[in-house]
């Protein structure tokens, strides 16, 4: 069985390792100069030499080296690290052997000295799935280990690795290799290979590879095998084929129709490639990597890649293009995954329609803003001070008449209230308000109704609290404006309650009077506009004081917070 290319041609020596200069240069220092840490943590993305150069390290440790620090390849030593029998090299795949009792084993190994070489080498890959009592266990064997032992962690998320672990290693961050670091590599394994080549189908590859030396030669080599016997030549359009990427004229005239918003071009694109079988994915990820090229070209950061010819138009269109727009196309495009069924090019087409449509911004009201509105929208809601004659109503051009709030919008009060008492930690307020029905605001009232019989207990519990009762007053100004005043209306009787608006036999009736009322607080006090059910336990109809026999403290704080009661339950 023939060994796969990022096997065979993986590093041997530092100088072997691509694109990691400022790590290889220090671990060779570092062997020349006898100064070899006890522990190391290399982290990077995947496929950039983590593992090879941790190797390489354990050979320039156990087997001779040149002047330059390199180990030699000859070396017995450095063969059976090769061949992966060398007894003093210990690699530990942390995802399957994560466990504390994993940890402890090792603890136990390390104290035996090395068999062959001067060092004890372990290297535990994938470290950040090491459980957290296996870390704990780990620790101080990382920290003061014996001193023929070395340890090198390797991760490719760092962040999942505790600060303690981190602290007790000398730290090493491998880059993600660039495409042409990748091209020179392809280079030298197609020549060696004898596997034909472009520099356009190379430049390909490495820009899937995406900075990934092994997914790089895993490409190539998969193009070698199907492409590449008989000393032909492995084409772009054949490496698009395998590597599922859409036609680049079809990439190209799909962009500048979406540039130009020409939706009728950009549809036959799609249509045409969706007719001869064209695969539509690539031709989606074609589109997007030619849309961040023209940002990117909208800015003067670099040049549009490709054909002459496609190039120059692409950059035409993007100088007509706004930036917003291109943003809004990548955003559309870059949510086609969100269909089920992608083999279908309704998917393609209905991306394509969004992004070539104009984009339409919406300015979101931030809660300030909707604070800054609450009472302005409570006195759109009173009612009018005079009643017009119906000869001037017909006679004359009517101003728009702001109807009372929708429920939706009521709703939608509400629910912005609880959610800033959420967001400020006051789960213990959200959930006594969670059981309130509220009801308006009309006429700068709002109508607190509890549902159930305990919730009015809770409310009296709450208001008795002074701190809670002043983050009650000061939430209740920002939602719904400081001239809105709450009132604790009746419990909620059995299948009453289905909204947030008032219910229309208590709908305040408008004063037929052309007098203005004196103010807004003499008008929140009409009977009318309190009373949801017929007072119990003695009240009176008025809400402006409780019962005269009733002397409850709750009551006192409640209205001092700035409402009104209409009633009183018993405990």
């Amino acid at each position: 069985m023939s060994t796969v290319f990022y096997r065979k041609w993986r590093p041997a020596k530092f100088s072997d390792v691509v694109g990691q200069q400022h790590i290889t240069d220090t671990l060779r220092r570092a062997v020349m100069t006898d100064r070899v840490a006890h522990a190391y943590l290399f982290t990077g993305p995947r496929g950039v030499g983590k593992t090879s150069t941790a190797r390489i390290l354990a050979k320039a440790l156990n087997s001779e080296i040149d002047d330059t620090g390199d180990p030699i390849p000859d070396a017995p030593a450095s063969i059976a690290i090769d061949q992966g029998s060398y007894v003093d090299l210990i690699e530990i795949d942390a995802a399957s052997n994560r466990g504390i009792d994993d940890i402890r084993s090792l603890r136990d190994r390390v104290l035996l000295r090395p068999a062959l070489g001067s060092f004890k080498v372990y290297i535990i890959d994938e470290v950040h799935m090491l459980t957290d009592a296996a870390f704990n266990a780990l620790l101080k064997t990382l920290e003061e280990p014996p001193p023929q032992v070395v340890m090198i962690l390797a991760t490719t998320d760092i962040h999942k690795v505790p600060a303690t672990i981190i602290s007790r290693c000398q730290r090493f961050d491998f880059r993600r290799l660039t495409n042409q670091d990748v091209i020179e590599r392809l280079e030298l394994i197609s020549a060696a290979e004898d596997v034909s080549t472009d520099d356009e189908t190379l430049n390909l590859i490495a820009s899937v590879a995406w900075g990934s030396l092994r997914d790089a030669e895993n490409l190539l080599e998969q193009l070698a095998v199907s492409f590449g016997g008989g000393g032909s030549t492995v084409t772009i359009d054949q490496a698009r084929e395998l590597l599922g990427i859409g036609d680049a004229t079809a990439a190209a005239e799909l962009t500048t129709a979406i540039l130009k918003q020409d939706a009728k071009a950009a549809l036959e694109t799609v249509e045409n490639e969706a007719a001869k079988g064209g695969e539509l994915k690539g031709l989606r990820d074609g589109v997007v990597e030619l849309l961040r090229q023209a940002l990117l070209y909208k800015h003067g950061v670099s040049s549009i890649t490709g054909e002459i010819a496609t190039a120059e138009a692409i950059a035409t269109a993007t100088k007509e293009a706004s930036q917003y727009g291109i943003m809004h196309a990548i955003s559309a495009l870059a949510q086609q995954n969100r269909f089920a069924d992608t083999s279908s090019p309704l998917a393609l087409e209905v991306a394509v329609l969004q992004a070539v449509a104009p984009p339409s911004p919406v300015v979101q009201a931030t809660p300030a803003d909707a604070a800054s509105t609450a009472p302005a929208r409570s006195r759109a809601t009173a009612p009018p001070s005079a009643a017009a004659p119906p000869a001037s109503r017909a006679s004359a051009p009517q101003p728009p008449v702001t109807a009372a709030p929708a429920p939706s919008d009521s709703e939608a009060q509400w629910e912005r209230l609880l959610t800033e008492l959420v967001q400020s930690g006051n789960q213990s307020i959200t959930r006594v308000l969670a059981s309130v029905e509220p009801h308006g605001p009309i006429d700068n009232v709002l109508m607190l109704r509890p549902k159930y019989s305990s919730t009015a207990s809770d409310m009296r519990n709450l208001f008795n609290d002074e701190m809670k009762r002043g983050i009650l007053k000061q939430v209740f100004a920002n939602v719904y404006g400081p001239e809105v005043q709450p009132k604790l209306g009746n419990v909620l009787s059995p299948g009453e309650g289905s909204g947030n608006s008032a219910p229309a036999t208590n709908t305040p009736t408008p004063p037929a009077s052309t007098t203005p009322p004196a103010s807004n607080s003499a008008q929140a006090s009409e009977p009318a506009a309190t009373t949801n059910a017929e007072p119990t336990n003695g009240t009176t109809d008025s809400p402006d004081e409780p019962p005269p026999d009733i002397d409850d403290p709750t009551v006192q704080m409640f209205r001092n917070l700035g409402g009104q009661v209409t009633s009183v339950e018993p405990n």
